[in-house]
């Protein structure tokens, strides 16, 4: 556990005790951190006699994490189609920036809402009144587990559950490199609540649209090589999933992640069009010779983490792969050119 959480425990809890009424987001694109994270602390706060809402955000949760608790109680709107002076406290989790809790407009705080931040990545623009960010904590859910702890929240196995799937989900199955000793002892200790943990991932892992198939498949023949073959990108536009009658919507595998598996694929990237002229970057790599945060800031709308980020790029796709490929080199000359 950090010293900056133990210091900063208190000071949220006692934000915690005076609301009544407190928000949460699932940050844009979602996924298992975001979802998991948000339910957890609905759970926790709502045995303390808590109201808490929790808001989609921007984009619907992936479908594969429907069997996680509280997933249906998710309500379907977005940051303008609430009123956020309804709410005396405003938990922002797993969002490094007001552009992942909407990118639809300019997020303006009331004066009554207090914003509390907690996160673990690196980029964060520290926009609460207190911010707790621990970069090298390999996901929010473990934050929340020491939080949980310090405050003597009862771990019940839907919460167990729930920090379970963000903690297994962002560390990629517990490959990636921030995993500790530490976060295996916690999913022992959340697995001692009795929650089935083998089923969760099963239903996560195997509930994909068929279509996905087909998804993977164009997406995948697209691979290309830069970089003397350090760097694959793969990309798929909008027209491409709209001939095939692939649903925009439609919930795929990280992609990125299969990417760079291949031996030689220091980074691997993929670049998704699902707006007009919008494009997805989501990037991750193998180990820690290139900080992928340095990238996904240096395009002007991305952040994320050393080994795993993301970013926005409003261009059309050959010339959001360009700018992409230069940005590349400018943040890392030493791998040459494309």
């Amino acid at each position: 556990m950090s010293d900056q959480i133990k210091k900063l425990a208190p000071l949220i809890w006692s934000e915690i005790q005076k609301a009544s009424k407190i928000l949460m987001h699932c940050h844009r694109n979602p996924d298992g951190d975001s979802v998991g994270g948000v339910l957890a602390s609905k759970f926790a706060l709502e045995s303390l006699g808590k109201s808490v809402t929790v808001i989609w955000g921007d984009s619907p949760p992936p479908t594969t994490l429907s069997s996680v608790p509280g997933y249906a109680s998710i309500l379907r709107k977005n940051w303008f189609e609430i009123n956020p002076t309804d709410f005396d406290l405003f938990l922002a989790q797993d969002s490094s920036s007001l552009g992942q809790i909407s990118n639809l407009g300019e997020v303006k705080f009331p004066e009554n809402l207090t914003v509390i931040v907690i996160d673990h990545h690196v980029t964060n623009d520290n926009y609460g009144k207190i911010n707790l960010v621990g970069p090298s904590y390999p996901a929010v859910c473990q934050i929340l587990y020491d939080l949980f702890s310090l405050w003597d929240i009862k771990l019940t196995p839907d919460i167990a559950l729930c920090l379970f799937t963000g903690i297994y989900t962002d560390t990629g199955g517990f490959k990636y490199p921030l995993v500790t000793k530490e976060t295996f002892q916690i999913a022992a200790k959340l697995a001692e609540t009795g929650a089935d943990f083998p089923k969760l991932i099963f239903e996560m892992e195997n509930s994909q649209d068929p279509k996905s198939i087909e998804y993977m498949g164009m997406f995948f023949s697209s691979v290309e090589h830069y970089f003397g073959g350090n760097v694959a990108v793969c990309s798929i536009t909008r027209q491409q999933l709209l001939e095939k009658q692939i649903d925009l919507d439609i919930d795929v595998p990280e992609l990125a992640n299969a990417i760079k598996s291949a031996v030689g694929n220091e980074i691997g990237i993929s670049l998704t069009e699902k707006d007009q002229d919008v494009i997805r970057v989501s990037m991750r790599t193998r180990g820690n010779k290139y900080d992928l945060s340095k990238i996904a800031v240096a395009t002007g709308a991305g952040g994320g983490h050393p080994v795993a980020a993301g970013a926005t790029i409003k261009k059309p796709m050959a010339e959001a792969k360009k700018f992409l490929l230069e940005t590349i080199q400018k943040v890392y000359p030493d791998l040459g050119r494309p």
